[in-house]
């Protein structure tokens, strides 16, 4: 074979393999995709109850505290796993206005439920440093679930912060990064678009939730955690 046709022969061989090498690449893509979309979810809210009106709108940094407010986090799951809501400050990482953690187990796919249980558990009524809501959903056979579930009994009550709390939130928030796989919260974000929240009055016009919930998957081995940034 002369010179030119071997030349041309491996530019052949290059273009081929590149084109494999695509083909592959395109295919992870798309599986990865797939899988995605095939693995159970939740899908979460966090609101701003004005007890004076009836008035919710979804969590985000332009709220701001007033009396009568109150936080409610919402959330439904495609399938059974276990809950965990905590607001921690951004500085310090301690317990956002002394609001205690809540954790539940979502029993049934489909299955609804509100945080904290009691309602008006997390008032939001003065200005303190800003903070953010964590939410972590763990499968329901996870190995951390009880160190958690032991963990959120022991930090509930209403008294004051004392040094042991602070432990325990310190404790709380390494099992969060460690369910997590990282420490970083902004790989977290939730995806909501605060530009096109608007409030509405509970009754007849029920807050819509569900239009402002961001997703979070998660499977038999991972965990998934969302977080949602918010102001003072």
């Amino acid at each position: 074979m002369r010179p030119n046709r071997l030349s041309a022969f491996a530019d052949l061989c290059r273009l081929f393999v590149t084109i494999c090498m695509i083909s592959i690449n395109f295919g992870e893509y798309a599986v990865g995709g797939e899988t995605d979309q095939a693995r159970p979810y939740a899908r979460v809210c966090i609101s701003i109850l004005d007890d004076r009106n009836g008035v919710e709108v979804a969590f985000g940094p332009q709220q701001t505290p007033a009396p009568g407010k109150s936080v409610v986090a919402h959330a439904v799951s495609s399938a059974p796993c276990f809950l965990l809501v905590v607001a921690l400050n951004q500085g310090d990482g301690q317990l956002a206005y002394d609001w205690r953690p809540h954790f539940r187990k979502m029993s049934e796919a489909w299955e609804e439920a509100a945080f904290p249980e009691s309602a008006g558990l997390w008032h939001w009524d003065k200005r303190a440093e800003p903070f953010d809501f964590y939410v972590l959903v763990l499968p329901t056979d996870a190995a951390l679930v009880p160190e958690i579930e032991r963990l959120v009994d022991a930090m509930q009550g209403t008294g004051e912060v004392t040094g042991v709390l602070k432990l325990q939130t310190d404790k709380l928030h390494d099992l969060i990064t460690q369910a997590a796989g990282d420490s970083d919260p902004t790989k977290h974000q939730a995806t909501a678009t605060l530009t096109e929240i608007r409030g509405v009055t509970r009754g007849s016009k029920e807050f819509l939730w569900r239009n402002f919930a961001s997703t979070v998957y998660f499977d038999d081995r991972n965990s998934g955690l969302v977080v949602f940034r918010g102001g003072s």
